[in-house]
């Protein structure tokens, strides 16, 4: 007796050929919706950068060299963030994104990541709040397509994720703000 998987065919196909790195994608999927959950600046940043740590791991594993070395330099760049709001250190972080990642881009898609760490980069270094949340959902917009067209199962179910869980973060933000201690 066999299991019809039907229309889910193809993902279990693609979860076949790389178990290891698909399965590490969906575990960083949960950390990454635990970060996106936080109101919490600090917080959020601690998890995303676990959550971009999976990642990188997932997209290497993937061989998607240009996504590892985005999602690698945005863990160490949404650590620094945490420290620093130095547009100096935002733009040491962008010169690696892009000197290490477009010589190796070889076609459009592998343009994706760098649009998105880019606009990451601002964000965690010179936004806060609901703002610093826009520029994560613009920059998850470019990683959820980069996903979808690598063929990334837990990369694009993450970022999908990402997109409703950090509206429905915005929302919350601005229907019920933090008090701030006196």
């Amino acid at each position: 007796m066999s299991l019809d998987l039907g229309g889910l065919m193809p993902l279990w196909t693609l979860f076949q050929q790389q178990p290891l790195a698909q399965g590490i994608g969906l575990a960083a999927m949960l950390v990454g919706i635990s970060a996106f959950r936080q109101r919490d600046d600090g917080r959020f940043r601690l998890r995303l950068c676990l959550y971009q740590a999976a990642i990188a791991l997932h997209f290497f594993l993937m061989g998607a060299g240009t996504a590892a070395l985005s999602a690698g330099l945005s863990c160490i760049r949404t650590t620094a963030s945490g420290y620093t709001r130095s547009p100096w250190v935002m733009l040491l972080f962008l010169l690696l994104v892009w000197g290490l990642g477009i010589p190796g881009i070889t076609n459009a898609v592998q343009w994706l990541p760098i649009i998105g760490t880019t606009i990451g980069t601002w964000g965690l270094f010179r936004a806060q709040g609901i703002t610093l949340r826009l520029s994560m959902l613009a920059g998850g917009l470019c990683w959820t397509s980069h996903n979808i067209l690598i063929g990334s199962i837990g990369g694009s179910l993450i970022e999908l994720s990402f997109l409703f869980i950090n509206c429905h973060t915005m929302y919350r933000m601005w229907r019920q703000p933090q008090s701030s201690p006196a």
